[in-house]
């Protein structure tokens, strides 16, 4: 029973993993889609605990005939093979459902096609999850040790994630889940012969499926669905993310975890996005290159006076993607004067000696925590430390030249705002993407008559781009400035850890939704800091005579909460997170399995409830302070903080499972998860940032110690 419930532990977590990866994949990830996830995770785990309530359970379990106790092993044994077989079927979804919904790959997925995928994928499996595991606490009669065995092997998952997800595709991680799933049916030891035989079969056909490369055919089978009516030539996955190169007739498209990199049809915007910025500057010789660069783009670059180009990709495979479309022998890439740094950008950046006559942003637009990093305040004064004096810097992103009005002028002011902030001259050239071009001097001739004389002097070879190009790309640049200008006012500067840019371009997307998200994105403006702690303190004014509920309720928002920040931290500073999330996950899982072994000491001594929970209650207001205050650029602090919370959680959680029923306690632990996963994804970061969050968080916790304290003196 106890490998039962370990089992269950570890792959709950390492299903999590891969499913929440694949649905980023799919919804070409941000941090509104995450939320939704983790609200469908935590609803199906919710929902399985409600189901037990139809079945018998503790004492009532050991007052009924020995039959009701086989009959619950049995039931136990099915959902364990019923797991195994919805491994797949989650992995199934994430790659189908597009295409079967007639979604391109793409296309941005709203809100509620994102709420619909994603219970289709995750509530089946969550459901059943939930369910074993409040079976296994009443055949173990004892909650707190199915708990922290639980905890134990989630954090063995999270250990094993580091090496999983760096060498296995998802159905391999999956097929391990599954045949983990069906050995622990097996040791449940079926009195059942025919249970006994069709577990036998089913993991001699899962040991078969390996061996004879049907599951790499799934694999790759299911990872083309994804991309139709395009056909999947390679598929490549990293600790940066995963890549699949596509194939329509002649033209090759390079994807980057579900985003559209790159295509062999995007000659005409490289050479515009090239030579308008690099025309700017008049000798423009050492170069600093940031984001996803193609082999053309480095052609084109290369026709000016250049000495040097520093390309920074931390992904090496990325590269390799990029070589593979590459039509002329990657002349670009294999030029000398290239230099590519497998690096995360800021990191370069910030310890660099060089300095640059030019650093070309080439990124996505800030559609997630990821992104938004790359047009932030605090980046572009890293990037005003390596230029020159007389150097320039280029940013761009989605826009509109005819009609810059509503959310699109909000979102392209905050950026223009935050840019300008940094570099004071500053030109723009209007189009679908906007591109912006600073300095800390004033650009010399840069009129369309001074950009055309340089185009010719320097003989720049184009099969699009010509002299009467430029005029025309220059003709509304008065109306684009005077709209920007005339918004700044409204619009907030885009920082790290206030990451507004990322608030405004969900804005757009929320207007293309017919759910009409975008009243909720313009009354969410006004839910500032005063809105949500007058909530907070109506909230628990409310439930306060029920202090232990509320604890759990929100100790389940917190552990969450705390753990989505602390992920979105780690990506803001380093760039990366799925590789290390394991790692944090694992320090999390380990604290809490310590955490639910003081406690189950705890539980055998007179105990003053109130003082205790007053202290832990307290102790995790102060820990969400110190992970907005400490987590920098020391990895190590990351996982020690994951561990603290974690260790303060279980010692709650042992007591809470002492006190209350296993049911209660669980339901209202998922269910505060839940809402807190929307709650931090959805509003709080987006709008007040992750310093007045992790506040928020903190008051959350510091009123709950209030009333356990005054409790403890009655």
């Amino acid at each position: 029973m106890s490998f039962a419930v370990i089992i269950l532990g570890a792959c709950s977590i390492i299903w999590q993993f891969v499913i929440l990866r694949e649905l980023q994949i799919t919804f070409q990830g941000n941090e509104l889609s995450l939320s939704i996830i983790l609200f469908c995770w935590l609803s199906g785990l919710g929902i399985g605990g409600a189901l037990s309530n139809f079945f018998p359970r503790g004492k009532k379990l050991m007052a009924s005939a020995l039959s009701s106790h086989e009959n619950l092993i049995r039931l136990l044994q099915h959902l364990q093979l019923l797991n195994a077989f919805l491994c797949f079927y989650s992995l199934w979804v994430c790659r189908a459902i597009k295409p079967f919904l007639g979604i391109s790959p793409f296309e941005i997925v709203q809100p509620l096609a994102i709420l619909s995928i994603s219970g289709l994928a995750i509530l089946p499996q969550t459901m059943c999850m939930g369910l074993s595991f409040i079976f296994l606490c009443t055949l173990m009669q004892n909650p707190l040790k199915a708990y922290y065995r639980e905890a134990l092997g989630a954090f063995l998952a999270g250990l094993l994630s580091l090496i999983a997800v760096k060498y296995l595709s998802s159905s391999g991680i999956l097929w391990l889940c599954a045949c983990s799933f069906i050995v622990a049916g097996l040791l449940l030891k079926p009195k059942s012969k025919l249970l006994h035989r069709l577990f036998s079969l089913a993991l001699i056909f899962m040991l078969l499926a390996a061996s004879g490369g049907a599951l790499k055919y799934f694999e790759h089978t299911t990872s083309g669905l994804r991309y139709k009516p395009h056909t999947l030539e390679a598929s490549l996955t990293s600790v940066y993310g995963a890549l699949a190169l596509t194939r329509d007739n002649q033209h090759y498209s390079l994807y980057e975890n579900g985003r559209l990199a790159f295509t062999t049809e995007d000659t005409e915007p490289l050479e515009e996005f090239a030579h308008m910025i690099l025309l700017q500057h008049l000798s423009p010789k050492k170069i600093l290159l940031v984001g996803t660069a193609s082999d053309e783009l480095l052609r084109q670059l290369l026709q000016h006076p250049i000495e040097t180009i520093d390309y920074v990709e931390p992904d090496e495979k990325l590269i390799q993607a990029m070589r593979s479309l590459s039509q002329e022998n990657s002349r670009g890439f294999d030029n000398p004067k290239v230099h590519v740094y497998h690096s995360d950008a800021r990191f370069f950046i910030k310890t660099t000696s060089n300095h640059y006559d030019c650093v070309i942003v080439s990124t996505a637009d800030p559609g997630s925590l990821q992104q938004n990093r790359f047009y932030t305040l605090e980046f572009f004064r890293e990037i005003k430390r390596v230029l020159h004096n007389d150097g320039i810097c280029s940013i761009s992103f989605s826009s509109k030249e005819d009609i810059l009005t509503g959310q699109i002028v909000r979102y392209n002011a905050s950026l223009y705002k935050t840019f300008k902030e940094v570099f004071p001259a500053l030109s723009l050239i209007p189009g679908e993407r906007l591109i912006l071009i600073g300095s800390r001097q004033p650009l010399e001739k840069n009129s369309p008559q001074g950009l055309i004389a340089r185009f010719k002097e320097r003989n720049i070879v184009t099969k699009y781009f010509t002299p009467e190009y430029i005029t025309a790309r220059l003709w509304r640049k008065g109306y684009v400035e005077q709209q920007l200008n005339n918004t700044l006012h409204l619009v907030s500067t885009n920082r790290d850890y206030s990451p507004y840019g990322f608030f405004y371009y969900l804005g757009i997307y929320s207007k293309q939704s017919w759910l009409n998200f975008k009243y909720l994105w313009h009354y969410s403006e006004r839910m500032n800091t005063a809105f949500w702690l007058i909530l907070i303190l109506l909230f628990t004014f409310f439930f306060r005579k029920r202090a232990r509920e509320l604890a759990v309720f929100t100790s389940g928002a917190y552990g969450i909460a705390l753990s989505v920040i602390i992920s979105f931290i780690f990506q803001i500073n380093f760039g990366f997170l799925y590789y290390r999330l394991g790692a944090i996950v694992a320090s999390f899982m380990l604290g809490l399995s310590a955490g639910s072994i003081f406690a189950m000491r705890l539980s055998k001594k007179p105990l003053r409830e109130g003082k205790w929970l007053s202290l832990l209650e307290f102790s995790l207001g102060i820990a969400a302070l110190l992970a907005c205050s400490i987590l920098k650029q020391q990895q190590l602090a990351y996982f020690f903080i994951s561990l603290l919370i974690g260790f303060l959680i279980g010692i709650e959680f042992g007591i809470f499972y002492t006190r209350l029923k296993t049911s209660t306690v669980y339901m209202l632990d998922v269910v505060g998860a839940g809402i807190g996963s929307l709650w931090v994804g959805l509003l709080a970061i987006p709008i007040v940032g992750i310093f007045k969050t992790c506040a928020l968080i903190a008051l959350v916790k510091c009123l709950s110690a209030v009333l356990f304290l005054r409790k403890s003196q009655r």
